[in-house]
């Protein structure tokens, strides 16, 4: 078994295989098989995001941040993308393909957001994950 993490700070390249790498990173992180199986969840659907839609120069990378603070779990997905955008909840349309990343986060997290400065990053807050 290795170290038992708290915190993840890392890169992935933006890339096909970014969600797997992501989720690996994810296996040493302190939490329970089902808050892991959330948090996998959450993250691939950001890094999916980011690859999808984030518009930036080839070969980027993005950054992923997890932290454990006390009972609460606290992510985000940074992107130096060019896109911005704005997210609403709205009834999905089930006809067409994807579309649901976002939909998929706001259920399965207590708390979510957009911040942008030099990086884009979707932020997230999962209670009694720790």
């Amino acid at each position: 078994m290795g170290v038992v993490l708290t915190a993840i700070d890392s890169t992935v390249p933006a890339d096909p295989q970014a969600p797997k790498r992501a989720r690996g990173l994810l296996g040493d992180l302190a939490i329970d098989d089902s808050t892991r199986a959330t948090v996998e969840l959450i993250v691939s659907e950001l890094i999916s995001n980011s690859v999808l839609h984030g518009g930036g120069p080839e070969g980027r990378d993005l950054r992923l941040r997890i932290r454990l603070d006390g009972s609460c779990l606290k992510g985000e997905v940074c992107d130096r993308g060019a896109i911005e955008f704005e997210w609403e909840r709205h009834k999905p349309d089930l006809a067409e393909p994807g579309g649901l990343g976002l939909m998929i986060v706001d259920e399965l997290a207590q708390r979510w957001g957009i911040r942008k400065n030099c990086l884009s990053c979707v932020w997230f807050e999962c209670d009694d994950c720790a």
